[in-house]
């Protein structure tokens, strides 16, 4: 079937680590200090090690509807610790914390001319997990990136993450396209299992230029494992195609660019 469709990841994919440690030791470092602001008497490395997976966790059963995912994650880690904080405190938090660590965060040099070649001749959608959706519209609007998506689905404001497939599956009834006539690309094992999910064809973005790449999203005290790219379905392993730039989609696509 001919595709009609392509669906970008975003980190990882479209925006890429310059320095994944960096990053996330800038988001620590941040947390830290301003937390300490407000009252925080633990040590760095105690107050390391109980945020570890931050962004792992189960969303806080108790939530202000005036918050973000990402700011009620830091309303009940505050309560968890006896800090008191109000909604602008929290909300400071929050852009401080994931400003900083963006610092680290570049735009892959292959993505605008890509999404420049493609706009007029594919239906174009992002499909990300991310808990802070008004920073994420404030990146997206940096580098110019909305103009390019007929829809943005950010699970912040969807409620489903990949790799449910409730987030494609309005992505595609938001573009009226089918399953078979899209490509995904992303780079984690839930952008895959997640288009599997959806009967989408994925395609796995390993950037080989990069030589600290982004160690999940997410931080860890600890040196996390490896995640595994061997994707299972059924029990049954699915083969995908695997790029390591993101020009290599002309070929797959059939597409010839001309510079």
């Amino acid at each position: 079937m001919l595709i009609r469709g392509v669906f970008f990841d975003l980190y990882g994919t479209i925006l890429i680590p310059k320095n994944s440690k960096k990053a996330w030791d800038n988001w620590l470092l941040t947390f830290y200090t301003l937390m300490r602001d407000n009252g925080l008497t633990l040590s760095r490395k105690k107050f390391a090690d109980i945020c570890s997976g931050f962004f792992s966790r189960e969303e806080p059963a108790e939530c202000d509807k005036k918050l973000t995912i990402y700011e009620n994650r830091i309303r009940s880690f505050a309560m968890d610790l006896k800090l008191d904080l109000n909604t602008n405190e929290i909300k400071k938090i929050a852009n401080r914390c994931v400003t900083s660590w963006h610092k680290y965060v570049e735009i892959d040099p292959d993505a605008i001319p890509l999404l420049n070649f493609l706009k007029n001749k594919k239906n174009l959608a992002l499909i990300t997990n991310f808990d802070h959706p008004p920073f994420l519209y404030s990146i997206l609007s940096k580098y110019k990136l909305i103009k390019y998506f007929e829809f943005i689905a950010i699970s912040g404001e969807i409620g489903v993450k990949k790799p449910d497939p409730q987030i494609f599956n309005i992505t595609l009834e938001k573009v009226k396209l089918k399953p078979l006539e899209v490509v995904f690309i992303g780079d984690s094992k839930e952008d895959i299992e997640g288009a599997i999910n959806a009967c989408i064809e994925p395609i796995l973005i390993q950037h080989r230029s990069l030589k600290k790449r982004m160690i999940g999203n997410d931080y860890f005290s600890k040196k996390k494992v490896k995640e595994k790219k061997i994707i299972y379905h059924n029990s049954k392993m699915i083969p995908f195609k695997t790029i390591s730039r993101l020009r290599e989609l002309y070929q797959i696509l059939n597409l010839q660019f001309i510079s």
